[in-house]
C-alpha cells in the first residue's frame, strides 16, 4: 500500500468513527500495515511540555499534519475515560488547564472529521 493509499484508509477511519484516539488509531494502522512506531513524541503547538502522544515516527505524523491542514480531521481535547476505555495512555500527570507548563503533561485528544473547531479560545 502506497503513502496516499494509507493516508486515505486512516481519513476514512477517522470519519467513519469519528473522535478516535491515538490508542485506536494505532490499532488501525497495525491492521492496515502501516509502520507508525518511531521515536518522535507529538507536542503541542502552544507549549512545548503538552504532549498529546508518544514514539510514532515522522513519517505518521507527517500524515495526521497533512490530514489536519487539508482540513479533513482535526484534534478535539478528550476525557482521560477514553484512553481508559481504549485500553491505553500516557504514563504522566494530565493537562488540567490552559496554560504553560513546565514540565511534561499529557493532553488526552481525539481525531474527529472535518476542519478544527474553535476549542482552544
Amino acid at each position: 500500500m502506497n503513502r496516499e493509499e494509507v493516508k486515505q484508509k486512516i481519513k476514512e477511519y477517522i470519519w467513519k468513527n469519528n473522535h478516535v484516539s491515538y490508542v485506536e488509531l494505532e490499532r488501525f494502522m497495525n491492521e492496515i500495515g502501516f509502520n507508525y512506531r518511531g521515536n518522535y513524541d507529538i507536542l503541542s503547538p502552544m507549549c512545548d511540555h503538552v504532549v498529546f502522544w508518544v514514539g510514532w515516527s515522522q513519517e505518521a505524523i507527517d500524515l495526521m499534519n497533512e490530514l489536519n491542514t487539508e482540513e479533513l480531521i482535526h484534534k478535539e481535547p478528550a476525557q482521560f475515560l477514553v484512553y481508559l476505555l481504549d485500553g491505553g495512555g500516557l504514563d504522566m500527570p494530565i493537562v488540567k488547564s490552559f496554560r504553560q507548563y513546565k514540565q511534561d503533561r499529557w493532553l488526552p485528544i481525539v481525531f474527529c472529521k472535518g476542519a478544527e473547531k474553535d476549542w482552544k479560545r
